[in-house]
């Protein structure tokens, strides 16, 4: 398990936990971004990242990212 800044741009990977709060995690879950969940870091701009998850395109900052872990 590593935090998702770290995995390859391009490569599907897996949600496995995430160390957030109640609410941010309830936010992230309305986003599609859930443990067991596969999401696509597809670029890296100025610190955020940009994630597909589903059929949508959504954009984190670094300090989010560190806290989103996956396999």
């Amino acid at each position: 398990m590593s935090p998702l800044i770290s995995a390859p741009i391009g490569s599907e990977v897996t949600v496995a936990k995430i160390a957030a709060d109640d609410k941010v995690k309830r936010r992230l879950e309305d986003l599609g971004v859930l443990a067991g969940q596969p999401v696509t870091p597809i670029a890296s701009l100025l610190g955020n990242t940009v994630l597909r998850v589903k059929e949508s395109r959504l954009v984190i900052n670094h300090g989010l990212a560190e806290r989103i872990y996956v396999n």
